[in-house]
């Protein structure tokens, strides 16, 4: 058993690469979608591989690929989540700490 902090930037942006990852893998049957998320896949990869870890950092990279998206996909549930990880960040931002005492218990 393992616990993730919700609050920490590098550890979201972890779940989220692996989030469209998946989603990427389970879409095959729609091209046009498989596409997409293979590439959003690329660009999120490459923000860590930056290593950035600060929550406005990962933010502004976030919001970066989000807004540079095709407008087809604007509704996907993929760029919802990423709008929401990116609103979570910026909690994290006005916060000023990245520890929580909210942690969510992984089995």
């Amino acid at each position: 058993m393992r616990f993730i902090d919700w609050s920490d930037p590098e550890t979201m942006l972890g779940l989220l690469v692996e989030y469209v990852a998946d989603e990427a893998m389970a879409t095959q049957d729609d091209r046009g979608r498989a596409d997409f998320l293979d590439q959003l896949s690329k660009d999120l990869l490459d923000v860590a591989d930056q290593e950035l870890d600060s929550s406005v950092e990962i933010a502004k990279a976030l919001r970066e690929i989000l807004d540079s998206q095709l407008r087809d996909f604007v509704n996907d549930p993929v760029m919802i989540h990423i709008a929401h990880c990116i609103e979570e960040l910026a909690r994290i931002s006005r916060n000023g700490s990245t520890q929580s005492p909210l942690l969510r218990r992984v089995d």
